[in-house]
């Protein structure tokens, strides 16, 4: 089936694996094939097996905690039937629903953001995550201007590899970056590498996941407070973006962030992005949301939020309010109980990626390259080794796709059925180079890392369906 949807559509998705893959599972929905179609979504509670053996409620305590909000959300659709795009007033975010989101934190990240009377407010609600990232991105933008005025645009500094779209979306608002490619053979970042950045480079923001995506990579505390310091050592007004989307869902959430309370830098600089996709399982929930007690960052995250339309529509606050409500309450118990949901949904993912990596790496080992810097042993693949897995691909792989006329990806697609994305996706973008927006597009040391992550795939293991009797 993959290879008959692939001559069907070769021009269009021969070096587009992702595309390939969507196409595959229309195909194979038409034909009344089931199981890769309700794959699609690694948080869909109904990728747990009924009898999971590793958490046999798992599936009945998710579609517990997500149907009633959702029959929740129905009761205000019922409400909104005259105006379904009706937005709530307060376009910052129903007050019940921020509430609830900075008792999340406090339970949890153990760190208080509120909205305050008559005071500027520390948390924004938005229409998704990515919103909540471009608010931040303008908040950065905003405080450049107030510092320096309008003459040039501001840098963000990117660790890579790194999400893509944060790319696309500075590249949309004119925003230079400098790509700082890791110097550590497991691709994290360290305060060594700001060595490559020169003394003409004003950095103005600094964008990084504690978790990284696509390596899925643990940054240890102590390593990403020294990362943080390092740069506000060295550009003291910079604004500190740190996507946080995965950290709930960590084993050692709590200490994760806990040293963001030691040092009052931290407080001027830093901006939380956070949304429930990961720890929740609602991928198409748009509610997103920037905390951060910093004056000076918020006046442009509060300026975009106050856009009417950039907020949650009242029906989506009404289902984060059915997800979150607890929190709010004085319910140890059910509160502790909704974290340790999220950690179990978290092992679940683990489980899925660590039965793929071993049947993979069991049953098509010719294709993989002989060394593995990033991929962890498949038997102890725990958050510490990756949430993901990036995968180095053998010459056989690589000319058997060239013979093909392929990406390398899509030949391992068409092998294996396990698609991915090449991983120096995640190490560049064509708008920002088209537009001349990287600062060092030039820097042969980039150069050399993007040519070696052409060789790494990121599995995507939402499109692909847990291996047989899993």
């Amino acid at each position: 089936m993959r290879n008959e949807v692939f001559n069907r559509y070769r021009k269009l998705f021969a070096s587009a694996p992702i595309r390939l893959m969507s196409r595959t599972v229309s195909a194979m929905r038409s034909m009344g094939y089931g199981d890769l179609a309700t794959a699609i979504g690694d948080l869909d509670w109904r990728t747990v097996p009924v009898d999971d053996p590793e958490d046999p409620s798992l599936r009945y305590d998710w579609q517990a905690l997500l149907e009633p909000a959702f029959r929740h959300m129905e009761g205000w659709l019922r409400q909104l039937a005259s105006q379904p795009l009706g937005y709530n007033l307060d376009s910052v975010g129903y007050p019940s629903v921020t509430r609830a989101w900075s008792a999340l934190w406090s339970h949890q990240m153990g760190i208080e953001f509120a909205n305050r009377r008559h005071s500027a407010p520390e948390i924004a609600i938005f229409h998704g995550g990515n919103q909540a990232l471009e608010a931040a991105i303008l908040g950065a933008a905003e405080a450049r201007r107030t510092r320096l005025g309008n003459g040039g645009a501001p840098t963000v500094l990117v660790p890579i590899p790194t999400f893509s779209c944060p790319l696309d979306q500075m590249a949309l608002h004119g925003v230079r970056t400098f790509l700082l490619p890791p110097s550590d053979p497991g691709m994290d970042p360290s305060a060594a590498d700001l060595d490559q950045v020169g003394a003409d480079v004003d950095v103005d923001a600094l964008y990084l996941m504690p978790i990284n995506n696509p390596t899925g990579r643990t940054l240890a505390p102590e390593r990403l407070r020294g990362f943080v310091e390092a740069v506000l050592q060295r550009w003291p007004h910079a604004a500190i973006i740190l996507d946080s989307v995965y950290v709930r869902m960590h084993p050692r959430y709590g200490e994760l962030l806990a040293w963001y309370e030691d040092d009052p830098r931290f407080a001027d600089a830093i901006l939380f992005v956070d949304s429930l996709s990961k720890t929740h399982g609602v991928t198409g929930l748009r509610a997103g949301v920037v905390l951060s007690r910093s004056e000076r960052l918020r006046e442009g995250v509060i300026r975009y939020a106050q856009n009417v339309m950039a907020g949650p529509s009242n029906a989506m606050q009404a289902v984060v309010l059915g997800l979150l409500g607890p929190f709010a309450s004085d319910d140890e118990e059910l509160i502790r109980d909704r974290i340790r949901l999220q950690l179990r949904i978290g092992r679940h993912l683990q489980r899925r990626r660590r039965l793929l990596l071993s049947a993979i790496a069991g049953a098509h080992a010719p294709l993989l390259h002989a060394s593995q810097p990033v991929l962890p042993d498949p038997q102890l693949f725990d958050w510490e080794g990756s949430m993901y897995a990036d995968l180095r691909l053998s010459g056989e792989c690589t000319e058997a796709a060239r013979r093909r006329g392929v990406s390398p990806t899509v030949e391992l697609y068409l092998q294996t059925g396990i698609g991915g994305v090449p991983l120096e996706g995640f190490c560049g973008n064509r708008n920002l180079e088209r537009h001349g927006l990287v600062v060092n597009a030039d820097d042969p040391v980039l150069r050399a890392f993007q040519e070696r992550a052409a060789g790494f795939v990121r599995l995507s293991f939402g499109m692909t369906p847990p291996p047989a009797g899993a």
